[in-house]
């Protein structure tokens, strides 16, 4: 493949840095043109992407917060689609693309036009598509599972029963074998260690990228590194991510993969004041941006001021009573608007949906959903998304007399031919809105099967089907899905309501895990005790000290990373609000962070 270089004008580059190649310098009229530092760092790294892809050699792409990283996959694709679309078509083979989410399959696939010389998919929809057709290795692999291997020999091993994939946990009966999610990574790595299978997957698919690397499924990726980087033969691989990012896992230090390490050294979403603080977090990766001059800023305020009772919990220890927390971010943020912030650009990021959750109105889902806040948040679970973003909106547009767009989110024509059929549709819309007031989401969900008015969705259908199948029996403790789908059930629906005005950006309030790849003109960040993952105090003192140990390695990894993805989401202005007692040694670690003039004790009178 021949090398081509990054196009300036279509750099996605968001926020107060834009997207121009040069900067017009001359009160103007143009004196001197001055390259874009981010523009000029992103061509950098993608031209050793280029070179990787031209010489055919497997690479990591390590993009840093705000640095394109999407960007910089879609440019990868793309050149392999102008290159070799035609011939990889014409040969029946295609570049693979596995994503975290769906959300991110969808938006790679309307970014490439959905060519057909790209498959994009999860990794479990893509691994289900390789191995379904390998039923004999299947059943010859499955008892080796170690986590399953109980339930296999007391069924009497799996013989010559079909393996399926569908509601995603895992049951074995006298006909077939039905995986769960976490089975299909763990049998594709198997799979990946038979030479017949490397050599199929690599026949059909000889370049595969991997988005969100640090994220992807462990046994997979161990795979991916022993058989395709150490190993000989297998796709060219290239990976795309941040393992400083690495949220929604339990490992949080990059793996070492025996492959080309690239850094993308441009940040395109905030101003220099943010980037700053974020090359004194993490001076190994040094970004830049693409105005130093816009103006921006970023500020710690501390409340080490306060001398009266504090917290002493478990997991909550020397912070400030809940109610003066709450009072400290409420008049901390309005000193903020009198200075500028404007609140409808502005968002305040508190640690976890624990806390958010019983001010906003849905701690029953949050409760549900524990561990799992992105299911929710991001509306990947079936109930959250059709009842939020097909359910509220009619029942909205119903109450307020819009009919035509009622149907709109309906999808459907009115199909009303009589005065009966109005009739029908008032009486069950009237009734959707009495349980939506007053019901449980369980009893919405009854209510729209026997209305279909939406009708459910084929996820949730099936989900209904095996609680059905049951027959009232206790839920199995793997069908950790199901029994999660049943305890949503129990939720009373209007915390429903609550959740879609937060999940469509109606609320200021997000939180971490919550906004992982958004940005904000404004953020405010919340540092409180009372999570037993993260300890703020013990993050910045060890920031400070370098003694990270293999005791506490991994709560600094797993703090430290929320920390970067709070901090590196404003564009212009960025708080951070610390209501716990901070150290000496924290102290300094804040001040080498964000400069001694960035940082502030709240005074006592402001607590008052």
């Amino acid at each position: 493949m021949a090398g081509s270089a990054i196009s300036c004008a279509n750099h996605p580059a968001a926020g107060p840095n834009g997207g121009h190649g040069y900067h017009n310098l001359g009160g103007g009229v143009v004196t001197k043109l001055v390259p874009n530092p981010a523009i000029t760092a992103a061509e950098a790294a993608q031209a050793k992407v280029n070179a990787c892809l031209d010489a055919g050699t497997s690479f990591r792409l390590e993009a840093g917060a705000g640095a394109g990283k999407t960007y910089s996959l879609v440019a990868a694709l793309k050149k392999v689609i102008a290159e070799q679309g035609r011939s990889l078509v014409q040969s029946g083979q295609r570049v693979a693309c596995i994503t975290f989410t769906e959300v991110a399959r969808d938006e790679i696939a309307v970014e490439i036009e959905e060519h057909p010389a790209i498959l994009v998919e999860t990794i479990h929809a893509f691994s289900w598509g390789f191995m379904a057709p390998f039923q004999s290795a299947l059943r010859k692999l499955l008892p080796e599972l170690e986590r399953r291997a109980t339930e296999i020999s007391e069924a009497g091993g799996v013989g010559e029963k079909a393996v399926t994939y569908d509601l995603g946990f895992f049951r074995i009966d006298e006909d077939r074998v039905s995986l769960g999610h976490d089975d299909i990574p763990a049998l594709m790595a198997k799979l990946l260690s038979l030479e017949k299978f490397k050599r199929l997957l690599t026949q059909q698919f000889p370049v595969l990228f991997i988005d969100e690397y640090q994220d992807t499924d462990r046994d997979f990726m161990s795979a991916i590194d022993e058989h395709f980087f150490k190993g000989k033969g297998g796709p060219m691989v290239g990976l795309f991510g941040d393992h400083w990012q690495t949220i929604y896992r339990s490992e949080y230090e990059l793996a070492q993969y025996s492959v080309e390490a690239i850094d993308k050294g441009s940040n395109f979403r905030s101003a220099q004041p943010i980037v700053d603080v974020l090359n004194r977090l993490r001076p190994e990766l040094h970004q830049v941006v693409s105005d130093p001059d816009f103006p921006g800023e970023a500020r710690f305020y501390h409340a080490n001021a306060y001398v009266g009772e504090r917290t002493k919990s478990a997991h909550s220890k020397e912070d400030l009573p809940p109610k003066l927390a709450r009072t400290a971010r409420i008049n901390l943020m309005a000193r903020l608007e009198a200075e500028g912030w404007a609140p409808e650009k502005t968002k305040v990021l508190m640690l976890t949906h624990s806390a958010l959750a019983a001010e906003q109105g849905y701690p029953g889902i949050a409760e549900v959903f524990k561990g799992r806040n992105e299911q929710f948040v991001k509306r990947e679970d079936p109930v959250v998304e059709l009842l939020t973003e097909t359910v509220e909106p009619m029942c909205v547009a119903y109450v307020d007399g819009n009919y035509g767009e009622m149907f709109e989110f309906f999808g459907a024509g009115p199909a009303i031919h009589c005065h009966a059929d109005k009739i029908a549709w008032r009486a069950d819309m009237d009734q959707l809105l009495k349980l939506r007031e007053e019901g449980s989401i369980g009893q919405v969900i009854d209510h729209l099967k026997r209305t279909s008015r939406p009708a459910l969705t084929s996820r949730i259908i099936k989900k209904e089907d095996a609680l059905k199948a049951l027959h009232d029996q206790p839920i199995p403790e793997d069908m950790k899905s199901l029994q999660r789908h049943a305890n949503l059930r129990e939720v009373p629906y209007v915390e429903i309501t609550e959740v879609a005005k937060f999940v469509e950006g109606f609320t200021p309030f997000a939180t971490q895990h919550s906004v992982k790849g958004a940005e904000f003109e404004n953020v405010l960040v919340v540092l409180g005790g009372g999570w037993n993952h993260y300890n703020w105090p013990q993050l910045l003192e060890l920031l400070e000290t370098k003694a990270v140990t293999a005791k506490n390695s991994k709560a600094y990894y797993r703090s430290r990373n929320l920390f970067y993805v709070s901090i590196s989401r404003p564009m212009k202005r960025l708080a951070v609000l610390a209501t716990q007692t901070l150290s000496e040694t924290a102290l300094r670690s804040v001040t080498h962070l964000f400069g001694s003039e960035g940082v502030e004790e709240i005074p006592l009178e402001k607590l008052a």
